[in-house]
């Protein structure tokens, strides 16, 4: 009985990563609600299947499909900014692939927060993050005991 919940786990794992990632996207700029203070709006998610990689980095990428979401905070002019989205290229990579948009000569101390572990995890970090976390640990340390 173990075995098969064990492959049944491995299945629905394999159909979860066969689906393209999934991230809010808006900027605090037009919604106060995509900023610090994040409150997600349905408006704010997008399949990242449908979304086109940045035209500055088109050229670079081995493939065009987002492979993570991402958070972006930065001062433009003085303002304080944050934009949330789609991720195209390595997750591992971040100093290459969190570059800006070079026609962007106003950006001031960008950071760039990358997060690839499950759909819409580039809203605001809940409480219950951590329990899953906590829930996840606590599983891989029983596992052994339970086979």
């Amino acid at each position: 009985m173990r075995h098969y919940l064990l492959l049944f786990g491995a299945f629905i794992s394999l159909l979860a990563s066969a689906h393209a990632i999934k991230c809010y996207a808006c900027e605090s700029v037009y919604e106060a609600s995509c900023g610090e203070d994040f409150e997600v709006e349905n408006h704010f998610k997008r399949d990242c299947a449908f979304i086109a990689p940045p035209r500055f980095l088109e050229n670079d990428l081995l493939s065009v499909n987002a492979t993570a979401c991402l958070k972006r905070v930065f001062r433009e002019n003085g303002e304080r900014k944050i934009v949330r989205g789609c991720y195209f290229g390595d997750v591992n990579a971040t100093d290459v692939w969190c570059k800006m948009d070079p026609t962007l000569t106003a950006v001031q101390n960008s950071s760039c927060h990358v997060c690839d572990n499950e759909s819409y995890c580039n809203g605001a970090e809940s409480p219950a993050d951590k329990w899953k976390i906590f829930a996840s640990l606590v599983l891989f340390l029983l596992a052994p005991h339970l086979l």
